[in-house]
């Protein structure tokens, strides 16, 4: 999970109040939320089998921890919010006996104590949180990391017309470069002070950056080389695009790298920006052949995630990250197909 959202967890946590923070509250909602679906034999205080339908969704304000769960004790259906809490006991130093927010819990988990609300309650062994934990039970096949890819191919194409739409008096293959440019951690502003030389009300669908932090010089050196490459801009000229080059020296990104830009970035550009705009049989076949030109820092951790020992090609990088994005950073790992285990089942006579 991000910086970003570990904080919006944590303050949800807390109900709002930081200084009911417990380090160990957001293991426990991170278990609820990847493994309790997948989870056997789950008991309740007051010894109810509890079977977990549907873990809900994490609550990024005050009241509960999580909405919208549905799940079956012994057999009998309840759905409703769910309330996390190291000790039992913290329901009451926390006064959600008198907040109506917290009348609709339908089950209290804790890692230790018994006297807590009377309510549902399951205890969860501290040894057994394993958050960080992977659950996939197979390798990820080829087809699959390539479908992803694709899926991640066509969501750069819509951002491209957007460009094109919000940005009429640019190429987008001009605005995409400028995107590559302001990577990093202040890309927002630097964005929006770019939209501001172009004279645009703001940066076309700015969206989270979500690659890696490549080192630039300071602000002024990109000011200075945006400005360059407005002078250049002609050499965006969509008309001129619609074959990829056949390798990162050609003569057009000699061009490019003459007023500043870096052999990285032009590549970048090209798997990002171009490869989109070209299309599905130029475009994507290029993602197929070309070897990664450098990592983004995520692979080392998703490799054994998708059983997998290494990438080679930008579609297989590019699969990865979308594998990322859609599971494991969400941490849906009740929906990912690698958690799924299917019995074949054996015809009897």
């Amino acid at each position: 999970m991000v910086y970003y959202e570990e904080n919006l967890q944590q303050y949800a946590i807390a109900e709002g109040n930081r200084f009911n923070w417990y380090a160990k509250e957001k293991d426990l909602v991170a278990w609820w939320l990847r493994r309790a679906e997948l989870s056997d034999n789950l008991c309740t205080v007051d010894g109810e089998r509890l079977t977990v339908l549907d873990s809900g969704q994490c609550n990024h304000g005050p009241g509960p921890d999580i909405f919208r769960s549905r799940i079956l004790l012994d057999d009998f259906e309840m759905s409703g919010a769910v309330e996390m809490h190291l000790k039992a006991g913290d329901w009451f130093v926390h006064g959600h006996q008198c907040d109506v927010r917290y009348h609709d819990v339908i089950l209290h988990v804790v890692l230790e104590g018994d006297t807590g609300p009377d309510i549902p309650t399951l205890k969860v062994d501290k040894n057994h949180l394993g958050a960080g934990e992977c659950l996939a039970k197979r390798q990820i096949t080829p087809e699959e990391l390539v479908a992803h890819a694709f899926f991640r191919f066509k969501k750069k194409q819509e951002h491209l017309k957007l460009l094109a739409k919000e940005g009429q008096e640019y190429s987008p293959l001009f605005l995409g470069m400028i995107e590559i440019i302001m990577a990093g951690g202040s890309r927002f502003k630097q964005l929006h002070q770019a939209a501001q030389v172009l004279g645009l009300n703001h940066w076309p669908d700015c969206r989270t950056w979500q690659g890696s932090n490549l080192s630039y010089p300071d602000g002024s050196s990109k000011a200075l080389l945006l400005k360059k490459i407005m002078e250049a801009s002609h050499i965006f000229c969509l008309e001129d695009w619609y074959t990829l080059p056949q390798d990162s020296m050609s003569d057009v990104f000699m061009e490019m790298r003459s007023f500043g830009l870096s052999l990285n970035q032009c590549r970048e550009w090209l798997v990002n920006i171009l490869a989109p705009f070209i299309g599905d049989d130029g475009g994507f076949e290029h993602w197929l052949g070309m070897k990664i030109f450098r990592h983004y820092g995520l692979e080392k951790k998703m490799l054994p995630r998708l059983g997998l020992s290494k990438i080679r090609v930008v579609v297989e990088q590019q699969g990865l990250l979308a594998w990322r994005k859609n599971y494991c950073r969400t941490q849906s790992c009740s929906n990912c197909p690698l958690t799924q285990y299917h019995h074949t089942l054996t015809h009897i006579n």
